[in-house]
């Protein structure tokens, strides 16, 4: 493939001013210095679907998304929307919606996107779940939307298909705080990781039910805060971000269990977050406070981080994804 562009979305501070670009070499694992792609306060998730990213914006004493139109390698403006006090922690899109999530409002935002007209982005939905309710991903599974609540110690199950109807709930115990969780494609296994005990929950799942089979201890309460999780290609291995520990641990996915293959060095400090390159060669990794973006090169048989390939200073960075 050669070279792509990536994108790192940062807080916003006297160093950091909103959504940066970097190129990635896809053979090499090489990585170019982020550059200032779109200026937006507190521009901290990005997501993207197809030529479209959306992106927290805060001004003034308002915040909420923009949407942008990145298909002629420049960001080109199509719209936002104010209608929030704090800027929201992840974002979700599809081919019709942008939905959100607000950690401080423990708000879930869903908004229209209209193509052509001159407000791209309509909001149609607004949940409240409670004050701090630490709202912190969507998932969609089937006709539900899951949504982690990490101060709540649950995660909360809307029905897409009856106006985000509340259907249920997925507890956790108390003070664990579940943060992200993910899927296997057959979306027969779901794992969530939980920032404040530290730990990964295994569910069995079959449509709607969900079964516990296994919590996995990755620190102790603590030596580090969870974050970010994800799933090799070959659903073999799974990654976890250790913040304070500043590592990241691997994971073997074996039948009914997991067991841990190595905790590495994220190389900075506060991982935040990370990805897998598409051909699972490379695993990028964002540290907020120290030690910016990583390119890491990582074994496809045994899932191990096995060599340091870049570094390039990007700060207070927080979401990190390849085009």
């Amino acid at each position: 493939m050669g070279k792509i562009n990536g994108f790192i979305g940062t807080y916003a501070s006297e160093n950091s001013k909103g959504v940066y670009r970097f190129t990635f070499d896809t053979v090499s694992g090489t990585l170019g210095k982020p550059e200032l792609f779109y200026e937006a306060r507190d521009a901290k998730w990005i997501s993207l679907y197809k030529n479209i990213m959306a992106v927290p914006v805060a001004k003034h004493a308002w915040a909420g998304i923009c949407l942008l139109d990145i298909s002629g390698g420049k960001a080109e403006f199509l719209g936002e929307v104010l209608a929030e006090k704090h800027t929201p922690c992840y974002i979700l899109q599809d081919e019709t919606h942008v939905y959100t999530a607000n950690y401080h409002e423990g708000l879930v935002m869903i908004y229209e996107k209209r193509q052509g007209q001159r407000d791209a982005l309509c909001p149609v939905k607004k949940i409240v779940t409670a004050p701090r309710a630490g709202c912190h991903q969507i998932l969609f599974h089937g006709p539900l939307m899951l949504v982690p609540c990490l101060t709540l110690d649950r995660i909360l199950c809307y029905d897409r298909t009856r106006n985000f109807e509340k259907t249920g709930e997925l507890l956790f115990p108390e003070n664990s705080g579940p943060r992200h969780g993910i899927f296997n494609r057959a979306h027969s296994k779901f794992w969530v990781v939980s920032e404040w005990s530290n730990e990964v929950y295994y569910f069995a799942v079959k449509e709607d039910k969900f079964q516990l089979k296994e919590t996995f201890p990755l620190l102790q309460r603590e030596a580090g805060a969870a974050a970010a999780v994800r799933l090799s290609g070959d659903e073999r291995f799974l990654y976890i971000s250790l913040r304070g520990a500043d590592q990241i641990a691997v994971l073997a996915v074996e039948a009914e269990h997991l067991n841990l293959v190595e905790r590495v060095s994220s190389q900075g400090e506060h991982p935040r977050d990370f990805i897998l390159s598409s051909d699972g060669q490379f695993v990028l990794t964002v540290n907020r406070s120290r030690g910016g973006l990583v390119s890491m090169k990582r074994d496809l048989k045994s899932g191990k981080i096995v060599k340091i390939i870049g570094q390039t200073d990007i700060p207070q960075g927080v979401s990190v994804t390849l085009v």
